[in-house]
């Protein structure tokens, strides 16, 4: 069947699901009528409460109004709170940015006090005693907190009135009387201002998305197992992976529309109620955060639906995957309830952490923005777990879908397989991604800090063999482990197959002459304004190239060239290629496994070098395109080796190497043509001998 004709199957089944799941009842409740209801209602019950939380925090700016019952008290009262030793000591009013309440004085008679505070005339009533000394009772309504707050800062202005005036009563009549300890504030770290609309947003995103996917996520997977309906949906001409992502695109959109459906409503209630300002900080509407929000849905949509498939996929029934998901669920509100606490930051195992990274990135990007390092790293690693749970609900659906119950379990997924298989399954590949990518921004983060730390005392030559370590313990280490607990053949699965001389010699000259495209790349990339080097980081690359030129060049060439070819080459034209040539064709696994090798150039450590991308995704397809048409990993680690080792070599010869150009680092130039030319005719004669070579490639996917 083609692929055009399985594309087409994949469409129309998309749709069937999505309008199954949106004729449920159920569905269309949880998606319209609880934001109809409930937010109108929620809005109400918390304007006053709002207002008076927005009127705790800014004193200066409201003017409290206190009822007297009569004129003569309202004078004295006036008189108590003008006096300048009944203001604020100078430690608070620093501590409150200069914040000073002020009052309005009503005449509530002939009301009394009480009456006057239930009609919410005044917002708290005084009363004065004629006695001596006079006794001035503040009285609030319990439970509002605006007139709860004024009752607080009348009282605390009576106290410092009184306080102030036994001081100077007592230095009158003792001449060595020394006031108690002067009180002083500081502040350390720097001030956060993240509004309303930022602490909430994300809390509100974990529950709503969460909320419109839990049901279609049970009903399109344990729900119709346990009708029995599923057997003749997998009777269908078409992959099971095909049926499983129809039911995950359902349950994506219809996760989105929840979490839609509940911002639009809570945005036009607030609008309406006025409340907006207190939530966005600001009088204009929103743009730009409506926009961040609609991004981030999907970060949240695509990430909750995944995770809630891989789970109902394990339940035999309904009831048992709603015991499933009511602790995810309870889970889930833990990372959302970071979003409420200030000084946790989107850094570190934060960037990565599951969901908690892109709680605190909606936050970050709804406040004064995310550090863009970290904002990559906490995406990336997102849509790879979303992957990895995507995969794991394939292999189970797969497995036992057209049965009645499931007959997988958790443990099943830590179990070696019995049979030996030739090369990984694409559910083992995004596992094993999923591992890398915290795995390698932990030891990476780990690596820096360790050398920063040991500058001084750690040689360039140990940081390098350091790196070269780092490198094996993650892309070396983590694909072999998996290759061992799911009994891949090591030989298939590393691609390790024979291969001629005169492809690795094709190979050599294609790597002699590759790299002017790689830096020519950057060269246009940055006049494009993608990525590019500032001041400071050229100065930096300066730096590193002097400090290159003490290192010994075999230890410069083993790190930085021989170690990463082997090792990068085994894991991604290696591991990769091998389980996604299972299931796709050769050219999306060559641009699949190139866009991958790319994004790990580009996070390194808590660094984003965007400039990376694009000529490491290109040498990416470049050495894609070796791997599949030689069939071996080999002629790919001699190109990589070759176009390594030869950048290394100039980073350590640069200063016997003036006469190639005054701007040796190429961080700004184009190559002069009298290099580029004869590169590219090394290459091109390289490719032409590699292709030849290679007429007759050998199996892709052995069994």
């Amino acid at each position: 069947m083609s692929s055009l004709g399985l594309n087409g199957r994949l469409i129309r089944l998309c749709q069937k699901e999505l309008k199954e799941t949106l004729r449920d009842r159920r569905t269309i409740v949880t998606l319209l009528l609880m934001p109809l209801l409930v937010y109108p209602l929620l809005s109400m019950a918390l304007n006053r409460f709002l207002l008076s939380s927005a009127a705790a925090d800014s004193s200066a700016t409201i003017v409290y109004k206190v009822g007297i019952e009569s004129e003569q008290e309202g004078l004295l009262l006036s008189k108590w709170l003008e006096d300048p030793r009944s203001q604020p000591p100078e430690v608070i009013s620093k501590a409150s940015g200069g914040a000073v309440a002020k009052f309005e004085y009503f005449n509530v008679a002939p009301e009394t006090a009480e009456e006057a505070l239930f009609n919410n005339g005044v917002d708290v009533s005084a009363k004065i005693t004629a006695e001596k000394p006079p006794t001035v009772t503040f009285i609030a309504f319990n439970g509002d907190g605006t007139s709860q707050m004024c009752q607080r800062v009348l009282s605390e202005r009576m106290h410092w009135l009184r306080m102030r005036l036994a001081e100077e009563a007592a230095a009158a009549s003792n001449s060595g009387y020394v006031r108690p300890a002067d009180v002083d504030v500081t502040d350390v770290g720097e001030p956060q201002d993240t509004t309303l609309l930022a602490t909430i947003v994300p809390l509100v995103l974990v529950l709503m998305t969460i909320t419109g996917a839990v049901y279609p996520a049970i009903d399109l997977t344990a729900g119709e197992r346990e009708r029995g309906t599923m057997e003749s949906l997998m009777a269908s001409p078409v992959p099971r992976f095909y049926v499983l992502f129809a039911k995950y695109t359902a349950v994506v959109i219809v996760a989105m529309l929840t979490a839609i459906a509940n911002l639009l409503a809570m945005f036009t209630t607030l609008w309406a109620g006025g409340l907006l300002p207190l939530l966005t900080g600001s009088e204009g509407f929103p743009w730009m955060s409506v926009l961040h929000i609609l991004g981030l849905l999907v970060l949240f949509s695509g990430f909750f639906s995944a995770v809630l498939l891989s789970l109902t996929s394990f339940a035999k029934s309904f009831k048992e995957a709603q015991a499933y998901l009511i602790p995810v669920m309870l889970l889930s509100l833990t990372p959302g309830m970071l979003s409420l606490m200030p000084g946790v930051k989107l850094s570190g195992p934060m960037a990565i952490a599951p969901l908690v990274n892109i709680v605190i990135l909606a936050r970050d990007l709804l406040s004064d923005g995310a550090d863009p390092a970290a904002a990559f790293a906490a995406i990336i690693s997102t849509v790879v777990y979303a992957a990895a749970a995507l995969t794991i609900a394939a292999k189970l659906f797969g497995s036992d879908a057209v049965t009645r119950t499931s007959e997988q379990s958790i443990s099943s997924l830590f179990r070696r397989p019995k049979a030996e298989s030739a090369v990984p399954s694409i559910q083992s590949a995004s596992l094993m991604l999923a591992l890398l990518v915290p795995i390698y921004f932990v030891v990476s983060n780990g690596l820096i800090r360790t050398m920063q730390s040991l500058s001084e005392s750690l040689s360039l030559s140990n940081q390098l063999s350091l790196n070269a370590v780092a490198l094996i313990a993650t892309f070396g280490l983590v694909p072999l482990v998996a290759t061992f607990l799911g009994r891949n053949r090591y030989r298939s699965t590393y691609r390790l197959r024979p291969f001629t001389w005169v492809a690795m010699f094709g190979a050599f000259l294609i790597g002699c002459g590759a790299w002017v495209l790689a830096h020519e790349s950057f060269v246009i990339a940055n006049a494009m304004g993608i990525g590019g080097l500032d001041e400071s980081r050229i100065e930096q690359a300066l730096k590193t190239l002097d400090a290159f030129t003490q290192v010994n060049p075999l230890v410069l060439v083993a790190t930085m060239a021989l170690t990463p070819a082997i090792i990068e080459e085994l894991c991604f034209r290696g591991f990769l290629f091998s389980a996604l040539s299972k299931v796709l064709t050769p050219t999306k696994v060559i641009v699949i496994t190139s866009v991958i090798f790319g994004l790990f150039h580009v996070l390194t450590g808590n660094a984003l070098l965007i400039e990376r991308f694009i000529p490491t995704t290109l040498m990416g397809l470049i050495l894609g395109w070796i791997a599949y048409r030689s069939g071996s990993v080999v002629p790919g680690m001699v190109l990589h080796f070759t176009h390594n080792a030869l950048l290394e070599s100039v980073a350590h010869y640069h200063k016997e190497l003036t006469f190639l150009g005054e701007q040796i680092d190429g961080t700004e130039s184009h190559i002069p043509i009298w290099i580029l030319l004869p590169c590219l005719f090394t290459a091109v004669v390289g490719a032409s001998i590699f292709v030849m070579a290679t007429r007759n490639k050998p199996n892709q996917l052995p069994t």
